[in-house]
């Protein structure tokens, strides 16, 4: 059951041209890769279309009506004749691990492609060369060099993932009686102090936002935030609701639609924000935001530093720094102006 590079046999071409798509492992480059997706689909309706993904990303993916299958990565083998019953014509890896190429190439997948990555090149029909042109260098594009030449140079459509109707009707109801604006705060971010701006920043401003609007402060984040969400909350007292690690994801995805504005870090929660449309204002330090910012039409990102990098050490003390040059007055500018526009894109 291993793979070559061969032409497609007679037998997968009788059935209904099915590809298998491998999503990135975490929440943001998830949805970084949806519009490259999108454009697929629109191109490409008759074409069957199968995510895979870890299991606690499906939600994520079940929000975004893109593919019509969803599978859940479990184990190498489980995997594997999973992917064999399911006879794709093609693989696309959105990862760059070695794993993501070798599940597809031991499940006989005729074409798998994807960047080179990490010792895989011999795993893959088609090796990528990732996109060079200064319009192109958001992390979306790779995904769509992925899918390419399928896609063409097509502008890539805006991301949009719609929360379940019983997620948004339960926080509906739980935030009913609560002062309006919601502004969401999002202390958290996956790399540690080097992409987190100060919790006593993030309760300052929400504070100064709470008795500008008499409004509600919802903050918001995983297990892993508690703690900081915690502090921020406390820092920023009455009218804090603080619901760290009490969400699951489309019930987080529900909170930040029904938000009015959500203050964050660079983090998958900023991308989710987005995605749903609402507006953002996002922090930044070293992490560059041409590259992976978020996707949505009403954001605003704050950055001090002249240096960028695509990824930076949990310790760098330049990240924790360029962070800690964003004032609390600049972010402070930054949501009045998108509360006074009232931008929100559906």
């Amino acid at each position: 059951m291993v793979a070559s590079s061969a032409s497609v046999s007679n037998e997968h071409l009788a059935v209904p041209r099915r590809v298998l798509v491998v999503s990135p492992g975490w929440v943001g480059d998830a949805l970084m890769s949806m519009p490259a997706l999108q454009l697929f689909r629109e191109q490409h309706p008759e074409t069957e279309v199968s995510v895979l993904a870890k299991s606690g990303l499906l939600p994520l993916w079940e929000m975004h009506a893109v593919a019509q299958h969803r599978l859940a990565l479990a184990g190498t083998f489980s995997t594997v004749m999973r992917l064999w019953r399911g006879r794709y014509l093609t693989a696309y890896l959105f990862p760059n691990s070695v794993r993501s190429a070798l599940l597809p190439w031991l499940a006989a997948v005729p074409g798998r492609v994807g960047l080179a990555g990490h010792w895989r090149r011999g795993l893959l029909t088609r090796v990528v060369t990732p996109p060079t042109e200064e319009t192109r260098r958001h992390q979306a594009w790779e995904y769509a060099a992925i899918l390419s030449p399928v896609l063409g140079t097509s502008a890539l459509p805006a991301l949009h993932i719609e929360p379940p109707a019983a997620a948004r009707g339960a926080t509906a109801q739980c935030a009913m009686d609560w002062p309006r604006p919601l502004i969401g705060i999002l202390p958290g971010a996956a790399r540690g102090p080097a992409k987190r701006w100060p919790a006593e920043c993030f309760a300052e401003v929400a504070k100064s936002l709470r008795e500008q609007t008499s409004g509600s402060i919802v903050v918001m984040g995983s297990v892993d935030d508690a703690e900081t969400c915690a502090r921020v909350a406390a820092g920023v007292g009455l009218g804090a609701r603080n619901l760290a690690g009490a969400t699951n994801l489309p019930e987080w995805a529900a909170w930040l639609a029904l938000c009015d504005m959500v203050i964050c870090n660079d983090s998958g929660g900023m991308h989710l924000a987005a995605a749903v449309g609402t507006p953002v204002v996002a922090i930044f330090g070293l992490t560059d935001p041409t590259r992976t910012g978020p996707l949505g039409q009403s954001c605003r990102l704050m950055q001090h530093s002249g240096t960028k990098a695509r990824a930076v050490l949990r310790d760098s003390r330049e990240a924790t720094a360029a962070l800690a040059a964003v004032s609390v007055s600049e972010v402070l500018a930054a949501a009045r102006e998108l509360m006074q526009g009232g931008e929100r894109h559906a």
